[in-house]
C-alpha cells in the first residue's frame, strides 16, 4: 500500500515536471515573456499535473494529454494576457515538444532499449526511468529558462498601428505557422498511437524520422519569419528616411528664406513700422522654435517622428509643445524602440486632446535626465476614473472603442525590459504619464 502511494505521488510530480518543461520550451520560442510568468507557468504546471495524472487513471494518457494542452489556450490568453495567436502558438509548440522529446524520444527509446534486451517491466523500472525522465526535464528547464532561445520572435504576434488603422503584418506567416504546427502535432500524435504495433526497427526509423522533419519545418518556418520581418524592418526603415527627408526640408527651408527675411525686416525699419517689424519677427520666432526645439535630440530619426507628429496636430487644431533637456544619447534602448514608446505616448495624446468633451486640446511633452534616469513626461486632457486607471496597462484595455488597448502595454514591455518604470499621474482634466528609463553607461 505504501509502495502504491509513492508510486502515484512520483508519477503526479513527473507530470507536473513534464507540463511545466514544455509550457517553458513553449514560452521562450515564442517570446512569451518567460521569465516574468515562472510563477504562473509553476501554477499552471502543478494544477494541470495533477488534473492530467487523476484523467489518466480514467481515459487514455495520449488523449487526454491533448485534451489538457488544447485548454490551455484559453487561460493563456485570459488569465496571462497573452495575445491569442500567441497562445496558441505556444500551446502548439509546447505540445510537439512533448510528443517529440519525451514521448517520442525519451520514453519511446526507453522501451525499444527494454524489449531489445528482453527484461521485464516492473514498477522499479518505471520509477527509475520516470525519474530519469524528470532529472531530463527539469535540466531542459533550467537551459531553457537562462538561454531563453526565441523561435518566433513576440513581435509577429503584436499587432502594428500604420496610420488609422491596425493591421497585423503577420497574419498569413501565423496562419501558416499554426496550420504546420498542427500538422505535425497530428503526425506526431498518429505516430505515438501506433508505434507499439510496429516493429523495433520501424519504430527507431518512425522516431528519427519524425524528428528530421520537424526539425526542417521549423527551420522553414523560422525562416519565413524572418524573411517577412526583414522585409518590414526596411519598409520601417523607409518611412524612417522619409521623415528624415522632410524634416531636413523644413530646415533647409529655413536657411534659404532666412536672407528673405532679413531683406523684410531691414525694410519695415527703414520705413519705421515697428509694430508690422514686431509682429514679422514673432512668427518668424514662432516659425523656427518649431524647429529648433527638436535639434538637441542626437537621433534624426526620432526628431523626425515628433515633427511629423507635430504637423498632424497642427492639422487637427491641435497644439503640441517640446520640452527637449536630454538629447537621448544615451538611452539603453534602440531608436526603433524609443519612437514606440514615444510614438504610442504621443497618439495616444493626440486622440484623446480631439475629444470635442475636454475644456483644452494641448499637449505637453518633456524629455529630462534625472538621478540617471531618462524621464519621458507626456500631459494631456482627458476624462478618465480613477478605477480606469488601474487598468490602463491591461492588455485590451481601452476608453475609446476604435482601439485594442495595445499601446500603453507595448511601452510597459519596452521600458521594462531596460529595467524602467512608466506610471500615470491624474491631475483636473488631464493626465500625465512618466517614464523613467535609467540610461545606458
Amino acid at each position: 500500500m505504501t509502495w502504491d502511494i509513492f508510486k502515484s505521488l512520483f508519477s503526479i510530480i513527473t507530470m507536473i515536471i513534464e507540463v511545466g518543461t514544455c509550457l517553458v520550451v513553449g514560452f521562450s520560442f515564442t517570446g512569451a515573456r518567460l521569465k516574468e510568468n515562472t510563477r504562473s507557468i509553476l501554477i499552471i504546471s502543478l494544477i494541470v499535473g495533477l488534473a492530467y495524472y487523476l484523467c489518466s487513471l480514467l481515459i487514455d494518457s495520449h488523449v487526454i494529454l491533448l485534451g489538457i494542452f488544447l485548454f490551455l489556450i484559453p487561460i493563456l490568453n485570459f488569465a496571462l494576457k497573452l495575445p491569442l495567436s500567441q497562445a496558441i502558438v505556444t500551446i502548439l509548440l509546447a505540445l510537439l515538444f512533448d510528443l517529440m522529446v519525451i514521448h517520442l524520444i525519451e520514453y519511446n527509446s526507453f522501451y525499444l532499449i527494454l524489449n531489445r534486451s528482453h527484461e521485464s517491466i516492473d514498477v522499479g523500472m518505471n520509477i527509475s526511468y520516470d525519474l530519469f525522465v524528470a532529472l531530463n526535464n527539469i535540466f531542459i528547464s533550467i537551459i531553457m529558462y537562462q538561454k531563453s532561445p526565441v523561435l518566433f520572435s513576440e513581435i509577429i504576434f503584436e499587432k502594428q498601428k500604420t496610420g488609422e488603422n491596425s493591421a497585423a503584418p503577420f497574419r498569413i506567416q501565423l496562419f501558416f505557422v499554426i496550420f504546420i504546427l498542427f500538422s505535425l502535432n497530428s503526425g506526431l500524435f498518429l505516430v505515438l498511437l501506433e508505434s507499439n504495433h510496429l516493429r523495433p526497427y520501424f519504430q527507431v526509423f518512425l522516431t528519427i524520422w519524425s524528428l528530421v522533419i520537424c526539425v526542417l519545418f521549423l527551420f522553414f518556418l523560422r525562416s519565413s519569419i524572418s524573411h517577412k520581418h526583414d522585409r518590414i524592418q526596411l519598409f520601417l526603415d523607409q518611412q524612417y528616411q522619409n521623415d528624415l527627408l522632410s524634416f531636413y526640408t523644413i530646415i533647409r527651408s529655413q536657411r534659404h528664406d532666412f536672407n528673405f527675411h532679413l531683406t523684410a525686416i531691414h525694410g519695415l525699419i527703414q520705413k519705421r513700422e515697428y509694430a508690422s517689424c514686431n509682429d514679422y519677427i514673432a512668427k518668424m520666432v514662432k516659425d523656427a522654435q518649431e524647429v529648433n526645439e527638436l535639434l538637441p535630440l542626437s537621433h534624426p530619426s526620432i526628431a523626425a517622428m515628433l515633427s511629423t507628429f507635430k504637423e498632424l496636430a497642427s492639422k487637427r487644431g491641435i497644439q503640441i509643445h517640446y520640452d527637449i533637456l536630454d538629447d537621448l544619447r544615451y538611452m539603453p534602448c534602440s531608436v526603433y524602440e524609443m519612437n514606440k514608446i514615444l510614438g504610442n505616448l504621443i497618439q495616444n495624446a493626440l486622440d484623446e486632446a480631439g475629444n470635442p468633451n475636454n475644456e483644452y486640446n494641448s499637449i505637453e511633452m518633456e524629455i529630462k535626465r534625472e538621478y540617471g534616469n531618462i524621464v519621458i513626461s507626456v500631459a494631456n486632457p482627458a476624462n478618465i476614473s480613477e478605477e480606469e486607471l488601474h487598468h490602463i496597462f491591461q492588455i485590451g484595455f481601452s476608453n475609446k472603442s476604435a482601439h485594442e488597448g495595445l499601446g500603453l502595454p507595448t511601452i510597459q514591455k519596452i521600458i521594462s525590459k531596460y529595467h524602467g518604470v512608466i506610471y500615470p499621474e491624474l491631475e483636473s482634466g488631464s493626465i500625465r504619464f512618466i517614464a523613467k528609463i535609467p540610461v545606458s553607461t
